[in-house]
């Protein structure tokens, strides 16, 4: 559980729902380092959230950096030094990152993703009820 201390986030990374932090403390729960570009829930802030994790490389120091929409859903302010759980989040949580996704592009398409597996179902039910129906005909011949 690395204890971290907030620091602001670039400008050319604001509204990217990422946070940057040093790889020696890019660490989860098990104390395995996190890989860049995983999608995990962050945890140990009067609020959870999840984050895209990237790293770091102007300094090594305990610091995570993050934008003040990232630290407003977290409920965190600069300076403040918390003790943060990383936990990879899955494809549920990759989904609920890109549906509050402040870039539109990932939020329209997480949408549309949702929607089209919706369809989908609804598309096979017709199918697997005219299935499940001739599977009855066909075990009722020997009985």
């Amino acid at each position: 559980m690395p204890r971290l201390k907030v620091r602001p986030l670039a400008e050319e990374d604001i509204y990217k729902d990422i946070v940057r932090i040093p790889k020696d403390h890019r660490k989860d729960t098990k104390d395995s380092t996190i890989e860049e570009s995983t999608v995990c829930w962050i945890e140990g802030t009067p609020h959870r959230s999840v984050a895209v994790m990237r790293g770091y490389q102007i300094s090594a120091a305990a610091e995570i950096r993050m934008d003040e929409r990232m630290r407003d859903r977290l409920g965190v302010q600069l300076d403040e030094i918390h003790d943060f759980k990383f936990r990879p989040a899955g494809w549920c949580g990759e989904l609920a990152w890109a549906w509050k996704a402040s870039e539109t592009g990932y939020r329209v398409a997480s949408r549309l993703a949702v929607v089209g597996l919706i369809l989908g179902i609804l598309a096979f039910v017709p199918f697997l009820a005219a299935y499940t129906k001739w599977l009855w005909c066909w075990f009722a011949r020997f009985h």
